[in-house]
């Protein structure tokens, strides 16, 4: 799937996660699955199984239940590589933190699935629209610039957000 059709671009909600016990292997590959439509081709492999070790091992998400991972580890490692691609493994965590502090990871998750997609769909309509015909070298500057613009917002936004929890 190229960038023209990310408005075509669903993820699992929560209710389509498996609420079957899954070993490691198979929640790397349904995550790695779950993603791959979106994520350049060459970064195919999203997770791996020292990635997600990793995850729980920094409380970015649970441990696993005797070797067994849940549809809340899925969810939680949606969210996490999805937003890896922008922000430190501290930053998703505190990210984690403040918005499970008001809502359920079901709540949470759902939305931000949702989100995620018009956020997809939003930025390929606009920067197709704002296309000429051929390629335009200014393209790739204006999507560049704008992921840069939106990731310092973002960033500013999660440390005000986490200093007004501290006071």
């Amino acid at each position: 799937m190229d960038t023209a059709n990310w408005n075509e671009f669903k993820l699992p909600r929560w209710e389509e996660l498996p609420n079957l016990s899954l070993y490691l292997d198979q929640v790397v590959e349904l995550t790695t699955e779950s993603l791959a439509e979106i994520m350049p081709s060459h970064e195919k492999k999203v997770l791996t199984s020292s990635m997600l070790n990793n995850y729980v091992k920094q409380s970015l998400m649970p441990a696993p239940i005797k070797k067994r991972y849940s549809k809340q580890h899925i969810a939680f490692l949606i969210v996490i590589t999805l937003m890896k691609q922008t922000f430190s493994l501290s930053e998703i965590e505190t990210t984690l933190n403040l918005a499970l502090k008001e809502t359920s990871l079901k709540e949470f998750y759902n939305e931000f699935v949702q989100q995620q997609e018009q956020s997809l769909a939003f930025v390929s309509q606009n920067m197709q629209a704002n296309a000429s015909d051929g390629e335009d070298p200014n393209q790739l500057i204006q999507a560049v610039t704008l992921a840069i613009a939106t990731s310092l917002y973002s960033k500013q936004l999660i440390e005000t957000m986490y200093l007004e929890t501290q006071k």
